[in-house]
């Protein structure tokens, strides 16, 4: 292989791998876009399982309400039962 085909194999190298470079840059910006979707949309689904977690009703909740039902049962039939 004589020296300028040498000289032109490795500009052919070098042009291929500029390109190569080039379309790599392309992808990572891309990726990074995604990447930024994809934070965004799990900041909002994070926000809406707090609301729901904040608002929802609880099996404690509805133990306590029965307890104060049951016990206000109780307190109408003790004063009906007075009457």
């Amino acid at each position: 292989m004589s020296e300028k085909e040498m000289l032109q194999k490795i500009i052919e190298i070098t042009q291929q791998t500029q390109q190569s470079v080039l379309e790599l840059t392309v992808d990572v910006a891309d990726l990074k876009v995604r990447v930024t979707n994809i934070e965004e949309r799990v900041t909002k689904i994070e926000e809406r399982v707090t609301n729901v977690e904040e608002n929802m009703v609880r099996k404690s909740d509805l133990k306590y309400y029965d307890y104060k039902i049951a016990e206000h049962d109780r307190e109408i039939f003790e004063l009906k039962q007075q009457n």
